[in-house]
């Protein structure tokens, strides 16, 4: 059976005419509903269906105050890491601060890359433990009377053969992302449209799904969890430009080779989604971990991890990658 947002919802639109700034204007007012980091087929069928799930309470309270205080304490300590030094970094200009590769020099933060509030429903929705694969983790940050800012309705990495492959499931590439602040009406709130990630533009999913589109923000307290397909159309919504937001976004890929989905042949299997970035390293201690289940999740490597791999690791090596030393 399919599972379908059940929300209060509000239509605002009134044609091509009022289009609002982010998106349609086709705003719901009710959040979508949370699981337990537990209930893991739940989540997948929630997300099979509508590109995105939420997990309520997936941090503890100390795990919080941790994060928080390596927020303060890294801004304080390494202001051009968070683009706060004399030369702001352009690519976070709609982002507002962003520390962009924070494992390479904090062995403490390792715990989290398979944090157990989240990771048991992201083997899910990748095809199994075996399947997932580490990208990315970066922290970001609106800070507190930053001004409203601007973020579009966009999607990450896709790939064309989601149009056409049955199943869909299971995605290509996956982010999460935590709040580690509250995000109450004011804040700015993570947005998706439900359903959206087969449609190559949001104009199509708008005028496809017709009363079925809906731009969703999504509130909850610090701790909160929200899984989604790179492929949803998705964007940072504004809000009052006064409120702080922190999050950790951590992405993964989905690794190892799938059967073929099309009937009566060999010839084609589903390949490992491609690297998620060009430029993303992952650190010795990781990389090259003793344990080979470790080793495989960080294995989906690309040329400027190759390279770094080749040099033995080098700092001046690391030093001419992007944002390799920040």
């Amino acid at each position: 059976m399919k599972t379908q947002i059940q929300i209060e919802q509000q239509d605002n639109r009134t044609g091509d005419a009022a289009l609002a700034d982010q998106g349609f204007g086709r705003v719901a007012r009710q959040n979508p509903p949370q699981f337990g980091g537990a209930d893991v087929e739940r989540i997948h069928e929630f997300f099979a269906e509508n590109g995105f799930a939420v997990i309520g309470n997936c941090l503890s309270r100390e795990e919080l105050e941790h994060l928080n205080e390596f927020f303060e304490r890294t801004q304080r300590e390494r202001p051009e890491a968070w683009g706060l030094g004399g030369k702001r970094r352009v690519y976070h200009r709609s982002q507002g601060l962003m520390f962009s590769q924070p494992l390479l020099d904090y062995p403490e933060l390792d715990a989290y890359t398979q944090h157990p509030g989240a990771y048991p429903a992201v083997c899910r929705l990748l095809g199994g433990v075996d399947k997932v694969r580490f990208s990315e983790f970066n922290f970001r940050e609106a800070p507190p009377n930053a001004g409203r800012g601007r973020q579009n309705f966009h999607h990450d990495a896709v790939l064309p053969d989601r149009f056409t492959r049955q199943p869909y499931m299971p995605v290509d590439w996956l982010c999460a992302i935590h709040y580690l602040t509250d995000v109450e009406p004011g804040a700015p709130a993570f947005a998706v449209v439900p359903r959206s990630n087969c449609f190559a533009t949001l104009r199509e999913a708008y005028e496809t799904l017709g009363e079925g589109y809906w731009e969703t923000p999504i509130f909850g307290p610090a701790g909160t969890c929200i899984l989604y397909d790179t492929a949803t159309w998705h964007c940072r919504f504004d809000g009052d430009g006064k409120r702080q937001r922190r999050t950790w976004h951590q992405y993964y890929a989905r690794g190892g080779w799938l059967p073929s989905s099309l009937p009566q042949t060999n010839r084609y299997k589903r390949p490992p989604s491609p690297c998620l970035t060009d430029w993303n390293l992952f650190p010795e201690r990781l990389a090259l971990h003793q344990d080979p289940a470790v080793r495989l999740f960080f294995s989906h490597w690309n040329t400027a991890q190759c390279e770094w791999v080749a040099s033995g690791f080098s700092d001046a090596v690391r030093d001419t990658m992007p944002r390799g030393r920040q």
